[in-house]
């Protein structure tokens, strides 16, 4: 093998072997090559449009911009965001560095923050392409390359186009991981080239989100592994392929000084930190015998979902799977499930047998790539603590689509493969197939698509946020700002983005919950003297007065004033009707009310009542959200659009206040 090429025993065509490429072979490298770009249009389209369209990170996105321009500044970051694992853990756990910070770095400096964060996250799925056009024609040519290049499409497809260059962990790690699968399964194939891209690939997964902490690990033992077998089998067979000593310890080499460079900052973190350093912490909660973990069975039906069962890894699937309750997915049985692994599983093997029959490694070597794989995932989620939010979290499981993306992808090999590549006909026939397919699912990506939850999904805050943004220069002498309050409400979409605008403004801020240092550097803290004002953040009613000793220095309403007024005179008919009429209860809602879930509701007189209470606790949007109120057709839909309206009124009219700081005040972090 010269420079990792396939380590298969499929035969060139004959053009090939005389020096001189014949037409097809030529047409069949182009169609590849055009492939590669049809792949990356999607990326580059969706990054454009949202640029276009003032797209600025919100939520937690917005500490991508504040982290990355950290890098080169004084509050240089050592660790990742926090984890939402600290609450079941019950310590402060930060995802383990900041290597994604360092990558983003270079485009926020030259773009500025938020046009440097999505065309930076955009570059990382581009080259992640791109490296698995790469290491897939290494080890099959052309037709495999396309063939990589269907599958790539199809995920980022599934995806959907708004999370092509969102930096959110959850979503912006899908394509890199899929690179990474690649990468392992061209190492156990003998691509001395794939180590040291697959340890940089690596550390930026493991440093940037805890859900593949012990996935890649075991994923990556099984690449050396497997390029261990088949160094030795090359050198003992004497083949013509067998890679040099000096090839094997310059690749090895490289390797290592990519780890060192890239985990530098965790560890100067873990030696430095006060307390116990972040790397101690999570090796501890792994260790923990009563952190309460997902479990087997339930593990079972969350691996099964998207790698066994229709619609498989999918767009539908993305839409839904784990969305219980609000999109309607209901958990598989468990014999379904298992049933379903096993078909899987049956079809691995037949693929693994057919090509080890026609000794095409590249095609076995994949298989059993991907026949690792699944018991690696099965053990990941099963060893998976339990989220706060409930075991069926979908950012908890987006690993999944790649990694049954992956799965998918060796099966194509092992079909494609299995074809009489011979005839060059074939060959470009299916070249042609799988290039058509890249441009048709490509093209289905263009138009705007945002399926998944997470802080892209809080695009209707990008108003609001930009409206207090351009107001916070009357900020500009009270600084530094003591910032905790803005953290008071979990998943605010507008703490980072003021942050990130006061950042740019040059106006400092501390912090004093620990979380909340963790998250913005310890340079950052809050000592008791090194702040003078405080900035508080109210949404909803709370925006439209000061908070005791306070003045407004900003406010936003994102609302449009002919919705202001629909809003006041749909509230005025519904307070109306239940002051004459009550409310009449479905058999769900006469339960709730019974658990006491409704306390304001109980203590309304069952003909009617006063409907204050009711409407200011916005008990009755949560109650025409759950579907409890029986009403006819009409009133049914006045009550809807009292729902709908209240509630982008509350999230979309926002303010700041500023107040000189008393005694210190502490909020619990809920990043």
């Amino acid at each position: 093998m010269t420079g990792g090429a396939d380590v298969g025993t499929v035969t060139p065509d004959a053009a090939t072997t005389t020096g001189t490429p014949s037409s097809s072979s030529l047409l069949t490298g182009r169609l590849f090559l055009a492939s590669v770009v049809a792949a990356v249009v999607p990326v580059v389209v969706a990054t454009v449009r949202a640029l276009n369209r003032g797209w600025i990170p919100v939520g937690d996105d917005g500490l991508f911009q504040i982290r990355s321009l950290d890098v080169f500044g004084h509050h240089v970051p050592l660790l990742g965001t926090w984890s939402s694992g600290s609450v079941s853990a019950h310590i402060d756990l930060n995802h383990p560095g900041p290597l994604m910070f360092d990558l983003l770095a270079v485009p926020v400096q030259l773009l500025g923050g938020a046009a440097g964060v999505a065309v930076g996250v955009a570059l990382i799925n581009v080259l992640a392409i791109i490296g698995i056009a790469v290491f897939a024609h290494r080890r099959g040519g052309p037709l495999l390359g396309a063939v990589s290049m269907a599958v790539v499409a199809a995920l980022a497809w599934a995806m959907g186009s708004e999370l092509l260059f969102e930096p959110w962990p959850p979503h912006s790690l899908l394509i890199p991981f899929l690179f990474f699968l690649v990468l392992v399964w061209s190492m156990t194939c003998g691509d001395l080239v794939a180590i040291p891209f697959a340890a940089g690939v690596a550390s930026l997964l493991l440093q940037t989100h805890l859900s593949y902490a012990a996935l890649v690990p075991a994923l990556l033992g099984w690449g050396v592994i497997g390029l261990v077998l088949t160094l030795r089998r090359q050198l003992r067979s004497g083949a013509d392929d067998a890679p040099e000593r000096p090839r094997l310890t310059r690749a090895v080499g490289v390797s290592a000084v990519v780890l060192v460079i890239c985990w530098i900052q965790p560890l100067v973190e873990q030696f430095t930190s006060s307390g116990p350093g972040n790397l101690t912490r999570l090796a501890r909660t792994a260790r923990d015998a009563h952190l309460q973990t997902i479990g087997w069975r339930t593990g079972t039906l969350i691996v099964a979902s998207v790698s066994a069962l229709p619609p498989w890894w999918f767009r539908p699937s993305v839409d839904h799977t784990f969305f219980v309750g609000s999109r309607g997915w209901t958990p598989p049985s468990l014999g379904l499930a298992v049933v379903a692994l096993a078909v899987l599983v049956g079809v691995l093997a037949g693929c693994w047998w057919d090509a080890r029959r026609r000794s095409d490694r590249a095609a076995v070597l994949g298989v059993v790539t991907a026949a690792v794989a699944l018991p690696v995932a099965l053990a990941t989620a099963a060893q998976s603590p339990v989220n706060v939010f409930g075991p069926y979290t979908p950012h908890q499981w987006r690993w999944l689509w790649p990694l049954a993306a992956f799965v998918f992808f060796a099966i194509l090999v092992a079909v494609v493969r299995r074809l009489d590549l011979t005839r060059r006909t074939a060959s470009l026939a299916l070249v042609v197939g799988f290039t058509v397919v890249v441009v048709v699912l490509s093209a289905l990506n263009l138009p705007f698509a945002n399926l998944a939850d997470g802080p892209n999904s809080q695009e209707w805050a990008i108003g609001p946020a930009q409206q207090l943004n351009d107001q916070l220069g009357r900020l500009a002498h009270r600084g530094p700002l003591l910032v905790d309050d803005l953290f008071r409400s979990f998943a605010s979409p507008y703490n980072t983005t003021v942050l990130a605008a006061l950042q740019d403004r040059d106006i400092t801020f501390v912090a004093h919950d620990e979380s909340l240092v963790r998250q913005l550097g310890p340079a950052r803290r809050y000592n008791g003297r090194n702040a003078r004002f405080e900035l508080l953040l109210r949404t909803g009613d709370g925006a439209l007065r000061a908070p005791a000793g306070s003045s407004r220095v900003a406010f936003a309403e994102g609302m449009s004033a002919r919705d202001r007024r629909d809003l006041g005179r749909v509230t005025a008919e519904v307070s109306s009707y239940i002051r004459q009429h009550g409310l009449r209860l479905t058999l769900a809602g006469l339960a709730a009310l019974r658990r006491g879930d409704l306390p304001n509701l109980a203590r309304l007189a069952p003909g009617g009542g006063d409907p204050m209470p009711l409407i200011q606790s916005r008990e009755l949007v949560a109650i025409v959200n759950l579907h409890y109120l029986m009403l006819d057709p009409s009133w049914a839909a006045r009550f809807d659009r009292y729902a709908a309206l209240q509630q982008e009124f509350d999230r979309e009219t926002v303010a700041l206040f500023v107040r000189p700081i008393t005694p210190v005040r502490t909020t619990a972090f809920g990043g």
